[in-house]
């Protein structure tokens, strides 16, 4: 038989008062309390670690044979609407003249970003005109999907627009011209190609597009 002095008294809570109950339940029962509070702890924390790695910017924005030390470039722009953008100065593309000088770590580079484009983590490409012509209709977005008929037709006037052209002999508004801008100095301050904003065809992000074009060209 088991020890009686080993087993827990049993006593009528209701009869003890709240008190005597609170210390009788902390005696007795106090790891099936902290042990499911720890749980409950640990599995909220990794939750919150795994929700804010995963968090997608506002805006993912890779420039492409820029300066390393630009990223910051659109941090006022950021601060200004409270949000956080991801910007990646690091990637490499041949220009019109590297046809047959391209490195293994810009061959690298090139695979990268284009694999970032296509799985919908890079929003907006700042680059040159091959690039563009490289990613084609499918990797580039018609700017007429995120602008009205009245502002293309202002960044047309403009003299600013690059339109990608088809097999099939039609164009369509693909990019625009960011060379020489003020705003994008410390990007490609000394560079001798000219320079372009696209947006990605992959990114779910037309409003966000929308709103940062209008900041760079409108306002």
């Amino acid at each position: 038989m088991p020890d009686p002095s080993l087993e827990k008294p049993k006593m009528n809570l209701k009869e003890m008062g709240f008190k005597k109950s609170v210390i009788h339940i902390w005696t007795y029962y106090k790891w099936w309390i902290i042990i499911p509070v720890i749980i409950i702890a640990i599995i909220a924390s990794f939750v919150n670690s795994y929700l804010k790695a995963t968090k997608k910017a506002y805006l993912t924005i890779a420039c492409v044979n820029a300066r390393y030390e630009s990223h910051t470039v659109f941090d006022e722009y950021a601060e200004s609407i409270g949000q956080k953008f991801s910007v990646d100065c690091t990637y490499h593309y041949p220009t019109n003249e590297d046809s047959l000088n391209v490195s293994q770590d810009m061959t690298n580079s090139m695979q990268k970003l284009v694999s970032l484009l296509t799985s919908d983590v890079v929003d907006v490409v700042i680059t040159n005109s091959r690039s563009i012509k490289d990613f084609g209709k499918e990797g580039v977005r018609d700017l007429r999907e995120v602008l009205s008929e009245e502002q293309v037709k202002e960044l047309e006037d403009r003299g600013i627009i690059f339109k990608l052209q088809l097999e099939d002999g039609t164009s369509y508004p693909a990019a625009i011209n960011i060379t020489g801008m003020e705003f994008f100095e410390p990007v490609y301050n000394g560079s001798e190609e000219k320079h372009y904003i696209m947006l990605s065809n992959f990114s779910e992000k037309k409003e966000e597009e929308r709103l940062l074009l209008e900041y760079l060209f409108f306002s």
